[in-house]
């Protein structure tokens, strides 16, 4: 170690005061007829401006860049994480790039050569929202806002000869000691390099311990890739209930110059398919869930603040949501959150309903671009369990077949899977059989047959052609105002599907839909910024419904059976007289159960939370409780409503009683 540690001191610490500007705050915008420039704070959508709710076409940001003398002989990149969803870039007055078709993954272009010293330096994004037949989203075939703008952060990024483009951790775990490798897997933005010295080190971020330290020196694979594995020892694995993350720092050196320098957080667990079940770090799970759809609160649309993103988030957590779905690619910061919190989630690429069979050439073209720029952004994400190909899209098994392909050849550790909501129908010839997970969009008794009674019928025609894999459930929910009966009915419909699904081991989760009422292009009511449908547990704005306590209690993995006054026998002369009360003991006997259909999953580290008859607060540690199991606890010296919370090893409430 000690010579270790030598070779790296060789090595200068980082010589460049900044390497990554943030270029988020005020732009000036305007439309390309004749109106006059205002001032916005990017991200900005102008689909929430007024007058221009419905606006589907072009539209110009231009600012200052904010260039220094220490930058000068330094490569400079732009990254946007989202323009909608064409972006054409210019710098003084210059084509610098294009990104098109491909409004929700994030670019990069290098506009070193069109930038001058000796002036004021302006950047212009012209971008373009229009519903078109090149896109994916394809024409209006899409149920969510058409949000147009720069939408998610800009900044710019200064490095020297060498800039990384991107730093995969690909970890190697034997669960029966934690231990794990780790395959690190490096691309450069610039091509032909034949040798990189690379310095890299992993943390350990709730402790700040360091993992591992090491320089290597490497030369690529055939695709331009530099790779080498590190012994990273013990490790925490990261879990929904238990979200361990590690962050990596990766260094590239020209000579013995610091080049560029990329961080970013990552987490080591397994996760996959056994018979019909998912298995997380080697346990078999069956997980409840929901979609949190972006860009719906009008104030903002799909420009939400961090701020905004964490609270939505953190309504998924209190909700006790362990697994979720995207119908489009994320923003960065959002997957940041559900590594953090703990929730798995799907990310899809955006083909949504059509156009259905086959993909034109541009299209299948389109398609690999978006999920090689997603997989690419997002590999190192704990909380992705899987990439999605289209959803609600028939007789499109041979581009399914193409696209599966191509994404496992980027990235072969996750599930890739198809989105249908015609499986009850389809049967054998679903196009979600032909991938890895059957999933089924199930709206039976609503958008799909006559009446939900039919509902358990649909299943057992479903399960023959499973042929022993799981089925996840991807949606379901009420739509208002197309279906009528306000948030009772939601309830029952809930509480009715659900059950169903509980039912069936082979049904493996389930995730509702969704989170909150939505802002879309194809909503019934409202109209401009407002136009959405009404089909949340929450409201626009995140304001919950009573429905969103009801799914709370049925996403809980554990659930109360019986609450007494200590060590008093039962009086069965009277029904109010249940028990005798003796008025100087105001201890608590409970009784809880975990759950064992869905959710199912063991409880690790959970506690319970109280405030006693004297304020004071109180916690009890619980054992590792096994799904069935049952287990028995006193509230000491319990508050007069033998109230009490039921929370996990973070603190945060499962259950409130």
């Amino acid at each position: 170690m000690k010579k270790l540690l030598s070779l790296l001191s060789l090595l200068p610490v980082l010589t460049f005061a900044q390497q990554s500007i943030s270029l988020d705050g005020q732009w000036q915008f305007w439309l390309p007829v004749k109106t006059p420039k205002t001032t916005v704070t990017v991200p900005h959508t102008y689909n929430v401006m007024s007058g221009l709710e419905d606006y589907a076409g072009e539209a110009w940001y231009s600012r200052i860049l904010p260039l220094t003398p220490n930058m000068k002989g330094r490569q400079l990149r732009l990254h946007f994480n989202g323009v909608y969803h064409d972006a054409t870039i210019f710098v003084n007055g210059k084509q610098v790039g294009q990104h098109l078709n491909a409004g929700y993954t994030p670019f990069s272009m290098d506009i070193t050569p069109y930038v001058s010293f000796d002036r004021e330096n302006v950047l212009e994004v012209m971008c373009d929202n229009s519903y078109t037949d090149e896109n994916l989203p394809w024409r209006r075939k899409f149920d969510w806002s058409n949000d147009g703008g720069i939408y998610r952060s800009v900044s710019l990024h200064t490095s020297g000869r060498y800039s990384l483009r991107y730093v995969h951790i690909t970890p190697d775990i034997n669960l029966a000691d934690s231990t794990a490798l780790a395959r690190i897997d490096i691309r450069l933005f610039e091509q032909n390099v034949k040798r990189a010295i690379i310095a890299l080190r992993i943390f350990e971020n709730a402790s700040g311990r360091l993992v591992y330290e090491g320089q290597h020196t490497l030369r690529p694979n055939n695709e331009g890739i530099f790779s080498c594995n590190v012994d990273c020892g013990k490790v925490k694995l990261w879990h929904f209930d238990d979200p361990n993350l590690y962050t990596y720092e990766a260094r590239i050196y020209d000579g013995r110059t610091l080049s560029d320098l990329k961080r970013e957080c990552f987490g080591f667990r397994t996760f996959g398919i056994e018979g019909n079940h998912f298995v997380l770090n080697g346990e078999a799970v069956r997980l409840p869930g929901i979609e949190d759809m972006a860009g719906s609160n009008p104030d903002f649309g799909m420009a939400e603040s961090k701020e905004y993103m964490a609270k939505s988030i953190s309504m998924m957590k209190e909700l006790n949501c362990t697994i979720s779905r995207f119908h489009w690619a994320q923003d960065d910061y959002r997957l940041h959150l559900m590594d953090s919190l703990g929730m798995l989630t799907q990310e899809e690429i955006s083909w949504w309903q059509g156009p259905n069979g086959k993909l034109t050439p541009s299209l299948q073209e389109t398609a690999r671009r978006q999920l090689t720029e997603l997989i690419e952004a997002h590999y190192n994400h704990p909380c992705i369990f899987a990439w999605g190909m289209s959803n609600e899209v028939s007789g499109n098994q041979k581009d399914l077949l193409m696209m599966a392909e191509h994404a496992r050849q980027l990235d072969s550790t996750r599930i890739i899977d198809a989105v249908c909501n015609h499986l009850w129908r389809e049967l054998a010839d679903d196009p979600s059989l032909c991938l890895d997970l059957p999933t089924w969009n199930e709206y039976i008794g609503t958008w799909h047959a006559k009446h939900r009674d039919q509902t358990a019928g649909f299943f057992d025609q479903v399960e023959p052609v499973l042929n022993g894999r799981p089925l996840l459930i991807t949606e379901h929910g009420l739509c208002e105002p197309v279906f009528s009966g306000g948030d009772a009915r939601r309830v029952d419909e809930m509480i009715f599907h659900i059950s169903e699904w509980r039912s069936h081991p082979y049904v493996t989760g389930y995730i509702y839909f969704c989170l909150q009422d939505y802002r879309t292009q194809m909503g019934e009511e409202g109209y401009g910024r407002d136009r959405i449908r009404r089909h949340g547990v929450c409201d626009k704005r995140l304001q919950p419904k009573a429905s969103f306590d009801i799914l709370r209690q049925i996403m809980s993995p554990v659930e109360v059976t019986k609450v007494k006054p200590a060590g008093q026998a039962e009086n069965k002369g009277t029904l109010a007289n249940l028990y005798d009360i003796d008025t100087n003991n105001h201890d608590a006997e409970i009784t809880i159960q975990v759950k064992n259909d869905i959710p199912t999953y063991i409880l690790r580290g959970y506690s319970i939370a109280y405030t006693d008859d004297k304020g004071d607060f109180n916690t009890i540690a619980l054992p590792e409780l096994k799904p069935s199991d049952s287990h028995t606890f006193i509230l000491k010296n319990a508050n007069p409503g033998f109230n009490f919370d039921i929370v996990r090893r973070d603190g945060s409430s499962v259950l409130t009683y």
